[in-house]
């Protein structure tokens, strides 16, 4: 209790490791990313509190940001929010999380930046539907990933070949 009191002053600006990150408490959590900004982008990257993910995709830092976007434990909601960030690496990593809305997906396969419809093309979530519009893209990189995606609609030379009657 005396550590939390000197926390909250600011006495200490403490780093803390991922296991930890994952231990604590939501009410230590929200505590150490209010006084620790140190400590906010280990925490973003390892909690599993949605709260807590939540109130740093609020963040100021990209990197903090994008951390949150690449959590698996971030809800749909704190993504769909994520989704219009002004920066293309917290988009980019919104679309590879398997917690994206399909709307989103669709929506961040017409992102004007080619790794942001990369990271659509790549989510294995991405249905055929939304694969289509990033397998037309103009991008090689970006539609030869969705090319690779296993939801990709298989309508090439090799599946009329094979076609099972």
């Amino acid at each position: 209790s005396h550590h939390r009191d000197e926390i909250a002053r600011g006495t200490y600006d403490l780093r803390i490791e991922k296991d930890w990150a994952r231990d604590l408490t939501t009410e230590d959590l929200l505590l150490l990313i209010e006084h620790c900004p140190s400590s906010r982008l280990t925490i973003a990257s390892a909690t599993k509190s949605v709260d807590v993910l939540e109130r740093l995709s609020r963040d100021s830092s990209i990197d903090v940001r994008e951390a949150v976007a690449d959590n698996l434990r971030t809800p749909t909601d704190t993504l769909n929010q994520l989704s219009t960030d002004s920066s293309s690496a917290v988009r980019m990593a919104v679309a590879e999380n398997a917690n994206v809305s399909e709307a989103n997906l669709e929506t961040l396969a017409r992102d004007p930046v080619n790794y942001v419809r990369w990271g659509v093309a790549h989510n294995e979530k991405t249905p055929s539907e939304v694969l289509q519009l990033v397998i037309k893209d103009p991008d090689s990189y970006v539609s030869d990933e969705a090319k690779r995606n296993p939801n990709a609609p298989k309508r090439g030379l090799w599946s009329r070949l094979f076609k099972k009657d």
